[in-house]
């Protein structure tokens, strides 16, 4: 597969991809649930955006986001105008397929919205949709689900983002020295409890539109 990178594409369109992803646990209540929570696009809409549009043409994209149910990790890439979604783990469930659920290996599917389709591999007897990886358009699906911006303090807000590269070095790794020396400092601050939520994200912000 020939990738097309960089992509040029707006952080708002890379919220309203995390917005439309769905999925499904293949039990017998699954319910179908957001990939992404509200704090979880606040986290890493903006990193994953800088990632995606200065890409090298020949790495795709890995991202991890820590919730206190588990890491939601992925990778996405594009190729001929789509946009690939490949998740590997929705918080803390690893993708395992149909196949191999059973008893006590829940796991689960994504839910194609408007304009996303999984997947497909040709093999001996047709093809075989990979329902862990969708491929879209750069527009985004439509979603009525509204997320909004977490103003407020919330318990959530310990979570963690990191987008990373092929290597799987994380981003922070690429990012300008004194910006990762500042960010690993304010995070020691808010674990030590020295600065609460509100403040920890309100410094992290001021960071990030200096620095990038």
């Amino acid at each position: 597969m020939r990738l097309t990178h960089p992509l040029k594409i707006s952080e708002p369109e890379v919220r309203g991809h995390l917005e439309s992803f769905t999925y499904e646990e293949l039990t017998l209540l699954g319910n179908k649930k957001p990939v992404f929570l509200p704090q979880d696009i606040d986290r890493i809409s903006r990193l994953l955006t800088k990632a995606i549009q200065h890409a090298p043409n020949h790495k795709i994209i890995n991202y991890e986001v820590e919730t206190p149910e588990g890491t939601t990790s992925g990778e996405v890439f594009s190729s001929k105008k789509r946009i690939h979604w490949r998740f590997n783990s929705i918080k803390g469930m690893k993708y395992t397929g149909r196949a191999r659920t059973g008893w006590g290996n829940v796991s689960w599917r994504i839910v194609p919205q408007s304009k996303q389709k999984y997947y497909t591999e040709k093999r001996l007897l047709g093809t075989a949709p990979h329902e862990n990886w969708v491929i879209t358009g750069i527009a985004p699906a439509k979603t009525n689900r509204r997320v909004r911006q977490n103003s407020t303090g919330s318990t959530n807000r310990n979570r963690e983002v990191s987008a990373k590269n092929p290597t799987s070095r994380p981003a922070a790794k690429t990012l300008d020295p004194a910006l990762e020396k500042k960010l690993q400092l304010l995070k020691d601050l808010h674990e030590k409890k020295l600065i609460d939520d509100m403040e920890y994200d309100q410094k992290r912000k001021e960071l990030l539109d200096t620095y990038l």
